[in-house]
């Protein structure tokens, strides 16, 4: 077997170890999302315009709607509910044949949190509190705040300023742990249950 070609007298062969970075640190051109700054522990990542930092995944883009895309979204969200509103204040969901029925309910026999907002909205739709609370009274105790949430969203883009109160961080997390436990309740025995199922 031939030997590889020496280089020339007087020229040195590019040499492997020229390009350390390359070779000895390819996680740092891997991760776009990973900087580097002083002070900062290795492995720890820096926050990037655009890009996730700490508190976010590492190199995943940060998107941020435009005032005019928000808007667009409120008030398709907005359509959706009108359209949806008319539909149901027209035609009785308590009337078989029009609407599908819930899946948890065909499958298991029992009410899912949602059961009954349909009803609900009808009744509340024309003026009857009491009939809606019967069918579903997650409905009553939220549309309120919905309703409320939308506008002040709406009012803050249109460039107004809405003072709201900042609702603590624990009632967001309470959130969830009440849904569940009307979950449960409205489909046990006993005159609650009975008064809060479907």
């Amino acid at each position: 077997m031939s030997s590889p070609p020496s280089a020339p007298v007087g020229q040195t062969q590019p040499d492997r170890l020229e390009q350390p970075d390359r070779l000895e640190q390819p996680d740092r051109l891997e991760q776009p999302g990973r900087l580097e700054q002083p002070g900062r522990p290795a492995g720890i990542a820096a926050s990037v315009p655009g890009r996730g930092g700490v508190g976010a995944l590492p190199g995943w883009p940060v998107r941020r709607w435009s005032r005019r895309a928000r808007l667009a979204g409120y008030l398709g969200v907005a359509a959706l509910a009108v359209a949806g509103s008319t539909m149901i204040y027209s035609v009785d969901p308590a009337e078989p044949g029009h609407y599908p029925t819930c899946p948890f309910r065909l499958v298991t026999g029992l009410d899912c949190p949602g059961c009954g907002s349909m009803r609900g909205l009808h009744q509340l739709l024309h003026g009857h509190l009491g009939h809606a609370a019967n069918y579903n009274l997650l409905l009553i105790v939220a549309a309120p705040y919905l309703v409320i949430g939308w506008t002040v969203a709406m009012a803050r883009l249109l460039g107004l300023r809405v003072p709201l109160p900042r609702m603590p961080a624990a009632l967001y997390r309470a959130i969830p742990v009440l849904v569940i436990a009307f979950w449960i309740v409205r489909n046990t025995p006993g005159p609650i249950g009975h008064w809060l199922h479907s």
